[in-house]
């Protein structure tokens, strides 16, 4: 079976309240005719709403086109929100689990749900949380890789990965600043914001994480990098080597990077089949999971072919064993093929 871990949704309810002129405030909506509604920021970022971000029929149309089973949907991480006011993410928040949580209902069993939460206010996104999982089912929940100016190692997102890790919820790490904010000179032009922005901003929130000791304070953690951990896992080494000679960077953590390894999961959107041999080879087979980032055309479902060069064993594992494990999909690994599927 086949489970992708990393691959994102809009709901109309969230495109209606926004155009309603009720939504989240930096937010419009371009309807066209006959095209895919546009969502418009106010810095000037617009992208289309794709049908199979919207429609459950259209997304399983779309898993069953790419030979994938179940997906685990997250909210497209432009829409965050965290630069809005805490309670105004915290109900938008609630709106796109609410959403999520219909969409996986309506999959029969082929769609799970990571929660979106209001991470500008780390006890409200705590609660939320809670709250999806306990009523709504969701198995994670994607975040940010900072909250505006917070980092993640900051001990003020503590009551949120202490939720988090009570529950036995992995925490998918997204970047999203390159994505919303206008690049710098360095990666102006050529789409670099987001081919150097992206694995750079999950490096950095990796890192922080590594020695910044949050596993030490949440043992039970899990995080998910996505795009194969960024850059992580090609300068794991240079990591684990200034933790050995600089006092600055093992000054919080109790024990150096490579030993929080079993903390970290990494998605396999990379592109080559060299980087993605690499990263099982850095973070082993057990670590490393089936994620897609499709459909944007920046997503990558290479890895479907694992079974031609890999091992059964570690094909079997990437493309879905480890997913069911992490997220607690049995129940739905079962049911895959088997549900029914109600229109939409």
């Amino acid at each position: 079976m086949v489970v992708d871990v990393h691959t994102h949704f809009i709901p109309e309810e969230l495109i209606d309240l926004i155009d309603s002129g009720r939504g989240p405030s930096g937010l419009a909506v371009e309807r066209r005719e006959g095209k895919d509604p546009l969502i418009v920021h106010d810095n000037g970022l617009r992208y289309p709403a794709l049908r199979i971000f919207r429609d459950t029929g259209a997304r399983l149309e779309y898993m069953d086109e790419q030979g994938i089973d179940v997906s685990v949907i997250s909210i497209s991480p432009s829409l965050f929100l965290y630069w809005l006011a805490p309670a105004e993410t915290a109900a938008a928040c609630r709106l796109l689990n609410d959403a999520a949580a219909g969409m996986a209902e309506q999959a029969g069993g082929r769609v799970a749900v990571m929660a979106a939460v209001p991470l500008n206010d780390p006890a409200a996104a705590a609660e939320e949380l809670r709250r999806a999982h306990t009523e709504l089912g969701v198995v994670g929940v994607e975040i940010g890789a900072s909250v505006e100016a917070t980092q993640l190692d900051d001990p003020e997102l503590d009551v949120f990965f202490a939720t988090a890790a009570e529950l036995r919820l992995p925490v998918m790490v997204h970047p999203y600043v390159s994505m919303i904010a206008p690049p710098d000179a360095a990666t102006r032009g050529f789409h670099l914001g987001n081919v150097i922005g992206n694995p750079v901003e999950t490096f950095i929130a990796g890192c922080r994480l590594l020695v910044g000791g949050v596993f030490d304070r949440h043992p039970a953690l899990r995080v998910l990098l996505v795009h194969g951990g960024g850059a992580l896992p090609y300068q794991i080494g240079r990591l684990q080597h200034a933790y050995e000679v600089r006092e600055e960077t093992r000054m919080v953590a109790d024990k150096p990077p490579l030993s929080y390894l079993d903390n970290l999961r990494f998605d396999t959107a990379v592109f080559d089949r060299r980087a993605l041999e690499h990263l099982i080879a850095i973070a082993g087979r057990e670590r490393v999971l089936f994620g897609s980032d499709l459909p944007f055309d920046m997503g990558d479902a290479s890895a479907l072919r694992i079974r031609d060069w890999a091992d059964p064993a570690t094909a079997d594992r990437i493309l879905g064993l480890n997913a069911g494990e992490l997220f607690g999909l049995s129940p739905l690994a079962t049911r895959a093929h088997g549900g029914e599927v109600a229109s939409t």
